[in-house]
């Protein structure tokens, strides 16, 4: 997911849980930082949180 905000564009990293709830995980504006530094972190950033939310709701 994407957006707009204080002039640049934001990514959302998102997932649906098993009780088919959607979550927000991580955002960041990639501007200035290399496309793939940037993905990497993101998505290693919602991986350990999507993980720790499932832990929760167990």
């Amino acid at each position: 997911m994407r957006f707009a905000s204080g002039g640049g564009i934001w990514r959302v990293a998102f997932a649906f849980d098993p009780k088919r709830k959607a979550i927000l995980l991580a955002a960041g504006d990639k501007s200035g930082v290399s496309q793939s530094r940037f993905y990497r972190r993101l998505i290693a950033t919602a991986d350990a949180r999507y993980a720790a939310h499932l832990e929760r709701i167990r």
